[in-house]
C-alpha cells in the first residue's frame, strides 16, 4: 500500500496545509504499517504552494525508513529529487511523472505532444537511474480522458511499451478521471504483466464515479502488487486541466481498500485499527468529513 494523502491528496486542497500536520498524518499511517508514501511534489512553489515545504516534508519522514515517492514533472524537478536523494542519505528512493495516453490531456498537463515529450522522459529516467533511484511512470487517462473520452487501448499499450523500453522500474495505468471499469482495468493489468514482466505494475485509481475499489479490486487480482490509494479518498485530478470533470470526488480511499483486501484475505501488513486512527487524524486536520465508509461503518474484521 503507497499512501497517497500528501501528495495526490492535497495537490488540489483549497488551502496549504502546514509542515507538522502533514507530518502528523504521514507518523501516524507509517505507525500503522503504511510502507509507502507519495510523500510531495517537486514543482516551483509558484505553481503548487502546498508543496513549498517538500523538503521539510522529506526531512521530517526519513527517520521512518518507509520507502519514500516523489512526483517530478520535468527534468529539474528530477535533478531536485536527485539532490534530495543525496542530501537526506538516499532516503529519497523513488520518483515519478506522468504521461498522459490522451495527445490532449498531455498538451493541457505538460504543454507538450508525445513526440515531444518522451525524449524528455527518456532524460528524466536516465538522470534518475544514474543517481540510483527507482523511476515510476504514469501513464495517465489510460481508461479515458476528460478533453476527448475513450483513448485507444493500442495507444495506451504504445506508450507503455515504449517506457517499458526505456527501463522504468515500476509502471501505472492511471485512471485520471474515473472512467475504468473492473473488465477492462483486468484485461489491461494482465495484459502489461505479460507483456512487460519486468516491470511491477502499481494500481492508481480515482472514484469519480464510484468504482474505485472495484477497479483496484480487479487490478490487484490481475498482478499489480502495489495499491495507490488516499485517506479518507480525498484529491483527485487537479482543477487547473481544461474541462476537468465538474464531478471529480477524489482518490480512492485507502480505509476502505485496506479493509477489503483484509476481508479477502490478501495481508497487506496494516493494523486497521491504526490506520482508521489516522484517516481520523486526516479528517480532522482538514476539517472535512471522510469519505470512507469504512470510518462510518466499522471494519467489522
Amino acid at each position: 500500500m503507497c499512501e497517497c494523502w500528501a501528495r495526490d491528496g492535497l495537490q488540489s486542497w483549497p488551502s496549504v496545509v502546514a509542515t507538522d500536520r502533514k507530518l502528523e498524518v504521514l507518523h501516524a499511517a507509517i505507525a500503522a504499517g503504511i510502507a509507502e508514501v507519495d510523500a510531495t511534489s517537486l514543482v516551483p512553489p509558484r505553481y503548487a504552494p502546498q508543496f513549498a515545504d517538500a523538503e521539510q516534508v522529506l526531512a521530517g519522514l526519513a527517520a521512518t525508513g518507509v520507502r519514500a515517492r516523489v512526483l517530478a514533472p520535468n527534468l529539474r524537478g528530477v535533478q531536485r529529487a536527485v539532490e534530495l536523494h543525496e542530501r537526506l542519505g538516499g532516503f529519497v528512493e523513488t520518483v515519478g511523472f506522468p504521461i498522459s495516453a490522451s495527445e490532449p490531456h498531455n498538451l493541457a498537463n505538460v504543454k507538450r505532444t508525445h513526440a515531444e515529450h518522451l525524449p524528455v522522459i527518456a532524460e528524466m529516467i536516465t538522470t534518475a537511474h544514474g543517481a540510483g533511484l527507482t523511476v515510476i511512470v504514469a501513464v495517465a487517462t489510460a481508461y479515458g480522458c476528460p478533453l476527448i473520452g475513450q483513448v485507444d487501448e493500442k495507444t495506451v499499450f504504445g506508450i507503455a511499451a515504449t517506457l517499458a523500453d526505456l527501463g522504468v522500474d515500476r509502471l501505472m495505468l492511471s485512471d485520471t478521471t474515473g472512467l475504468a471499469d473492473p473488465v477492462r482495468v483486468a484485461r489491461y493489468t494482465a495484459r502489461a504483466r505479460a507483456e512487460f514482466p519486468e516491470v511491477e505494475l502499481v494500481a492508481h485509481f480515482h472514484d469519480t464515479r464510484g468504482a474505485g475499489v472495484a477497479n483496484t479490486w480487479a487490478a490487484v487480482a490481475a498482478g499489480a502488487t502495489c495499491v495507490d490509494a488516499c485517506l479518507g479518498g480525498i484529491g483527485g485530478e487537479p482543477a487547473t486541466v481544461e474541462q476537468n470533470h465538474a464531478g471529480e470526488t477524489g482518490n480512492t480511499c485507502t480505509e476502505d481498500v485496506v479493509v477489503l483486501l483484509e476481508r479477502a484475505g490478501i495481508r497487506t501488513g496494516i493494523d486497521v485499527d491504526a490506520l482508521l486512527a489516522a484517516g481520523r487524524a486526516a479528517a480532522e486536520v482538514l476539517g472535512h468529513p471522510t469519505r470512507s465508509q469504512v470510518q462510518h461503518t466499522g471494519h467489522g474484521l
